[in-house]
């Protein structure tokens, strides 16, 4: 049992592995080896963080009295080994039942995922966390290992849905060491290095942190701002020849309840001349908000219109249920304000009012 327990332990390691191999290979697919080390910077942080699960995992399954089921519910002895009771299959499989008969163990919940990351299954491991955080929802560390999951079943999504839990995590608790490097993770992958250098900085100033930790966040943090001199001088570059802006899109919470997954969310640009032509328009769904997008000259509706030929523009998002681009009773809009058509950082854009 012993040897079981150790590899439980490594397990446990390597489904840091699943949440953080999503972020190596979609960021480094979609942007080159120029982004690589920023990722593998939060990597190595993240596994700094963790080495305490491996430990819960034998705590709470190691227990006989955590796992204790029916002896009917034993496997037999003519059950293939992956199910055989000192697998690492049948040990999640036996706390799984064991859940079934006490739904209200948020601590069971919660171990229970942290296997399912173990056996690299994500899915389940977010179905579980969800369990965990129903029944325990002011648990900082418990929404920030929630919101790992769902990255990882997303492709290493930082800023989808998994974004809006590291921020409850942080409102929680401002100092929790796993939401600021998930939180400044999210914002790299953003390219707001600003931003993700503000919670690198928390992160290095936060209480009992261990000088390994506090040495990888600084080095973060220097990635960070080398990332932010070059990508600085790229757009300013490029802001010679066209002009381009990055719009966060995302929906007021209070009107979650409006809003299909189907329904469509135009991004656009208008100048600030008063016409209602969009200077650049984008076109996506509502299950894809949170979102950033990118409007450049290249998405122009009129070639003597375009975003560099104004130098002050205003950027708005509207869903639309019937998907028409005229404006609607019912369809929900949110505006940036009257902004630079060479802004060089995030426009945010909130969805909070309904077209009447």
């Amino acid at each position: 049992m012993t040897a079981f327990w150790l590899s439980a332990a490594a397990m446990m390691l390597a489904a840091l592995a699943c949440i953080v191999t999503p972020l190596l290979r979609t960021r480094a697919q979609q942007h080159g080896p120029a982004f690589a080390p920023r990722h593998a910077a939060v990597a190595g942080l993240l596994i700094a963080l963790v080495p305490g699960a491996a430990l819960t995992l034998y705590m709470r399954i190691g227990d006989p009295a955590a796992l204790a089921i029916q002896t009917a519910a034993e496997p037999s002895p003519s059950e293939n080994h992956a199910d055989s009771p000192g697998s690492m299959q049948a040990v999640v499989s036996r706390l799984a039942a064991r859940l079934q008969r006490t739904p209200d163990d948020a601590q069971g919940w919660a171990m229970l995922a942290r296997s399912y990351m173990a056996l690299d299954r994500p899915g389940d491991a977010t179905q579980a966390y969800r369990r965990a955080v129903a029944l325990n929802p002011r648990d900082a560390e418990l929404l920030a290992d929630y919101a790992d999951a769902m990255a990882s079943a997303n492709a290493g999504d930082l800023n989808g849905a998994a974004l809006g839990v590291v921020e409850s995590a942080l409102a929680l608790d401002a100092k929790q060491p796993k939401a600021l490097a998930l939180a400044a993770s999210a914002a790299i992958d953003r390219r707001d290095y600003d931003g993700a250098i503000r919670f690198w900085e928390r992160l290095k100033n936060a209480p009992d942190l261990t000088p390994q930790i506090a040495q990888q966040a600084q080095r973060n943090i220097d990635e960070a701002r080398t990332l932010a001199t070059q990508d600085k001088r790229v757009r300013a570059a490029l802001a010679s020849a066209s002009a381009s802006v990055e719009v966060r899109v995302r929906l007021s919470p209070e009107l979650e309840g409006r809003v299909h997954p189907g329904d469509t969310v135009f991004v656009y640009a208008l100048a600030d001349d008063g016409s209602r032509m969009p200077l650049a328009v984008r076109r996506l769904q509502a299950d894809q908000l949170p979102t950033t997008v990118r409007l450049d000259d290249s998405m122009s509706m009129a070639p003597n219109r375009r975003l560099s030929d104004f130098a002050r523009i205003s950027v708005a998002a509207r869903v639309s249920a019937s998907g028409k681009a005229q404006p609607e009773p019912g369809d929900l809009s949110g505006s940036s304000g009257l902004v630079s058509s060479r802004e060089e950082g995030v426009i945010d854009v909130r969805i909070a009012d309904v077209v009447r």
